[in-house]
């Protein structure tokens, strides 16, 4: 498959957001779909939280992904959460997530990240079957959250 992927910056903001409201099923009108609006800017606006890409095939995007970063004593130092990974339904199934997730591998690789970690929910057998093709292993936890606010 040939794709192109972007590093993006503030410019990306609409396309990228454009993305998220799809991947929720939101309208642009909802409550969340405005949070989100906020959350992204931030994210890109402050390199040091992560990165968010886009993938481009010919002139459309068709999917993105949010890589916040952290550190872990376990894994040895900087880790990276790849808090979202979207590829719209009519490019799945095509390498592309493959592809996608090659270059996020030599992305972290080539920037001192020690560990990739994704979360899956188990009805999502289609993308749980990529991160295991992939490498991804369940490590016998379970990932829980808190929200602080």
């Amino acid at each position: 498959m040939n794709i192109e992927i972007l590093k993006c910056g503030i410019e990306y903001k609409s396309e990228i957001h454009s993305l998220i409201i799809e991947f929720y099923g939101l309208t642009t009108d909802n409550p969340k779909a405005k949070e989100l609006s906020s959350t992204l800017s931030e994210l890109l606006t402050h390199p040091k939280y992560g990165a968010v890409f886009l993938i481009k095939q010919a002139s459309e995007f068709v999917g993105y992904a949010a890589l916040c970063f952290g550190f872990s004593l376990e894994y040895g130092g900087r880790d990276a959460f790849i808090d979202e990974l979207f590829i719209r339904k009519d490019f799945r199934n095509k390498k592309i997530g493959s592809e996608f997730l090659d270059y996020i591998f030599k992305y972290a690789r080539t920037t001192g990240i020690k560990a990739l970690h994704i979360e899956v929910k188990e009805k999502h057998t289609e993308a749980l079957n990529l991160y295991e093709r992939e490498g991804f292993i369940a490590h016998g936890g379970k990932f829980l959250s808190k929200a602080l606010t």
